[in-house]
């Protein structure tokens, strides 16, 4: 296959993201596809639609910074826009087999002081709250996850976790920003801002830090979770 045409599929994959078409993700996908990331181990392709697919309500646009083509093999740099107009940029390398995407691994953008798998995973995370993709949250709790709301009420287990975040499922924050992530071993500290649409309609400011501490598994599940956040009055 010629290497016009490696990019063209490349190009198409990402296309599909942007324009909310499954079917032609489907037909891109090889029937033994593999997904690899940082916090996704060689998922199959059943596991890769229910898990990563749902995150193309949240992408507005694709910026391809670079594509190189080598044989059956594609790596391509990008930036990506959401929705929320939060960006982040990853790299991903493609495989092909017989014309068809057989296997994508996945490089998060990563943080210069400290890109290890829970400082990307604690990102992802942050992405997923503030865009309101409530399944990969709760896909990411322990079944014994424990979330204390400070000063309000503490939540014990994943079913009743995941009712509470029901309400906030595509909720899009209208901004988000980061301003510190820390990971010590299992722990990991995330703060910042964000302004989020109320019941009413108005648009309220909220400074937050949530503090994770993920189980031993290989999966590093949400063990216990404590969530500080301050509502900003107007000018500060």
């Amino acid at each position: 296959m010629s290497q016009f045409n490696l990019s063209e599929l490349v190009r198409n994959y990402f296309k599909a993201y942007e324009t909310k078409e499954r079917e032609t993700l489907e037909g891109l996908l090889s029937h033994d596809f593999t997904f690899n990331s940082p916090v996704d181990d060689k998922i199959n392709r059943e596991t890769y639609f229910e898990r990563c697919w749902p995150s193309c309500r949240d992408i507005q646009k694709y910026h391809i910074q670079n594509l190189f083509t080598d044989g059956d093999e594609v790596i391509i740099r990008y930036e990506c826009t959401l929705k929320s107009g939060a960006t982040f940029q990853n790299m991903e390398h493609f495989l092909f087999f017989d014309g068809k995407i057989s296997e994508i691994t996945v490089y998060f953008g990563f943080d210069l002081k400290d890109d290890s798998v829970a400082n990307a995973k604690v990102k992802r995370l942050n992405e997923a709250f503030v865009t309101g993709n409530t399944d990969y949250i709760v896909e990411n709790l322990a079944e014994d996850v424990q979330w204390n709301f400070v000063g309000e009420s503490v939540i014990d287990g994943k079913e009743a976790a995941s009712n509470m975040l029901e309400p906030m499922r595509d909720v899009v924050a209208v901004e988000n920003a980061i301003e510190n992530i820390i990971v010590q071993g299992n722990n990991a500290v995330i703060e910042g801002t964000m302004k989020t649409p109320s019941e009413n309609g108005e648009e309220k400011m909220y400074a937050f830090c949530d503090i994770y501490t993920f189980d031993q598994s290989s999966d590093s599940k949400i063990k216990k979770l404590s969530a500080y956040l301050i509502e900003l009055t107007s000018g500060k």
